[in-house]
């Protein structure tokens, strides 16, 4: 029994040697090295060269083609006009055997800088998805359809002025379903839809303005329509936009998810004609709110006309960032963490 007890002492300092040394370096390979961080950072440092250059060309070539709008900062309209907001976040776990979906959305009221009652929170079923291989685009799209309907009820609890959406009122192109997509994701789509939708329709129906805020936007329409379909709309207006200044939307988005908001009014909800094209074309302009990038908005087209006093508000309302207060108060509720994602899938 001694020389056990013996043989485990002696393996013990290794074994603890082992657990709480420090993990060796990792180390590249010279020519690998040589290929990533030095010959590939003099290509991107020539690629942002000629890019700011392309950029400085294009603002020449446009001036005076770009219809600007001031809004007003001091504008005393926000602190009566009770507004909407709302956010939706997502982070799932990746299991090693399925994919568990976490994702939750709420909407906020406010007057001005000040919050009104208690949020509004949905959060998502929990389920688990075996077979389901787009299963972040899924897990997004079922964000933004609790995002829709959270907006909705918002709206009908506290018939607001203005409902303000953080992200797209159109869902994303990359969300349409793919040829292979499962029934699930197909059917989860069309009920996305629904509720985009129906929010819009009945928003419209109560003279309730509806704007999508949009913080992250890689879109490039503007640029495209000026000659430079390689640059962003932010990278350009960047240089145009001064605090305040937005941009007059000039026509709708066409794409494939435009179609299906169109189909769904027109066979769901028995809109015609003028009725489907004030609820379903969707325009887009860029205002600039802070010191930071301009952001994109989308508004519907029975929405066009009162742009100004959407602007007015979201400019009165913003600190230096430029993200207004409103839709800071929905978007730190709806954080969902990798340690919460963790906790649930313990």
């Amino acid at each position: 029994m001694e020389p056990e007890r013996e043989g485990r002492r002696e393996r013990l300092p290794e074994q603890l040697f082992s657990t709480f040394s420090k993990p060796e370096p990792e180390m590249l390979h010279p020519e690998l090295y040589g290929q990533l961080i030095d010959r590939g950072t003099d290509v991107i440092l020539e690629h942002l060269k000629r890019y700011s250059e392309d950029r400085r060309r294009l603002l020449d070539k446009v001036k005076g083609r770009i219809k600007l709008e001031q809004a007003s900062e001091k504008w005393d309209g926000a602190e009566k006009l009770l507004t909407v907001a709302s956010d939706a976040g997502n982070n799932g776990a990746d299991l090693r055997s399925a994919f568990a979906p976490l994702y939750a959305a709420v909407a906020v009221a406010a007057r001005g800088w000040r919050l009104v009652g208690e949020p509004i929170c949905l959060a998502g079923e929990p389920e688990v998805w075996v077979d389901e291989f787009a299963t972040s685009e899924r897990e997004s799209l079922l964000a933004a359809k609790l995002q829709f309907e959270v907006s909705l009820k918002g709206a009908r609890k506290w018939r607001p002025r203005v409902v303000v959406m953080d992200g797209t009122l159109l869902l994303n192109f990359s969300l349409l379903p793919a040829a292979e997509a499962t029934e699930d994701y197909k059917r989860d789509f069309k009920e996305a839809v629904g509720s985009a939708v129906k929010l819009l329709h009945e928003c419209k129906e109560a003279k309730v303005l509806v704007v999508g805020f949009v913080k992250r936007t890689r879109a490039n329409s503007l640029c495209g329509k000026l000659g430079a379909p390689h640059l962003r709309d932010t990278a350009l207006l960047d240089l145009v936009l001064e605090r305040g200044q937005y941009t007059l939307p000039e026509e709708p988005m066409e794409n494939p998810v435009v179609d299906r908001y169109r189909r769904f009014a027109k066979e769901e909800l028995g809109l015609k004609g003028e009725e489907v094209k004030e609820v379903c074309d969707i325009y887009s302009c860029y205002i600039r709110t802070g010191y930071q990038t301009p952001y994109r908005l989308e508004v519907p087209r029975y929405c066009l006309d009162r742009l100004g006093l959407v602007a007015n508000l979201l400019y009165a309302t913003s600190e230096e960032d430029g993200i207004p207060f409103c839709v800071y108060e929905a978007d730190k509720l709806t954080k969902i963490t990798a340690a919460i994602s963790n906790v649930r899938t313990l």
